[in-house]
């Protein structure tokens, strides 16, 4: 099920390296008084997403549930998100190192561990088959937000936390702060990418693009054009 805030009659569609990790905190601390804290349970790992709050597919959604709420969205340029999403699973949490993959499956697939940039982004749906983290953090945005955005009453850019805030804020009556989470890795702009990986990492986020199109223009692989290079730089959540 998509994030409810408790008696106010909101829900949030969260989708991976757009806040998420952040929002559902901020959501766990609105909704049980408390701030969320990893523990384990039968020797297993129990964070924010498992124990509370996952991020289900749209198709998933029991959308009969929410139909009179107020659904929120909050976006995120498609290739910024991608690029956020190599430094923190790839860099930063090492998800598709010599310990965490097949190494047998990554040898026939015809790639290897520890990819560069250049080699995640060129091979992309072969890494999203070797690890099922690196697959959901790269599941295109219409996973989880569907094929039209007019679903939803609000919709936030990233650029826009503060203005998600507020309106938390005023909803619940309470002066909230929204934490900085998962922002591990060290960050990759767009042109630090090889001609053929900018060209491959825009066309797999063509959809996403066109699902944002009142939002975000498509970068050109070729001129460099980023119109939120900004949020590249400064926002990884």
């Amino acid at each position: 099920m998509a994030v409810e805030l408790k008696n106010h009659n909101i829900v949030y569609f969260p989708m991976p390296k757009v806040a998420c990790t952040s929002l559902k905190m901020l959501f766990f601390q609105i909704n049980e008084g408390r701030i969320f804290e990893i523990y384990k349970e039968d020797g297993k790992l129990m964070h924010i997403h498992n124990a509370a709050y996952g991020s289900p597919s749209f198709w998933d959604v029991k959308h009969k549930d929410y139909e009179n709420m107020i659904r929120i969205a909050l976006i995120r340029d498609p290739v910024a998100r991608l690029l956020s999403a190599y430094s923190n699973r790839v860099r930063y949490h090492r998800e598709l190192s010599e310990q965490r993959i097949d190494l047998d499956l990554a040898k026939k697939l015809g790639v290897g561990p520890n990819p560069s940039p250049d080699e995640f982004f060129n091979n992309l749906e072969k890494y999203r088959i070797l690890s099922s983290s690196i697959k959901h953090h790269t599941d295109p945005a219409t996973t989880f937000l569907g094929p039209d955005l007019t679903y939803f009453q609000k919709i936030y850019r990233i650029e826009e936390l503060d203005k998600l805030t507020r309106f938390l804020s005023d909803t619940v009556q309470q002066d909230l702060v929204l934490g900085r989470e998962q922002t591990g890795g060290q960050k990759v702009k767009f042109m630090e990418l090889e001609r053929q990986a900018r060209k491959n990492l825009t066309q797999y986020c063509l959809g996403d693009y066109a699902l944002m199109k009142d939002y975000y223009q498509i970068p050109s692989e070729i001129s460099g054009r980023f119109p939120s290079a900004a949020a590249v730089e400064t926002v990884q959540a």
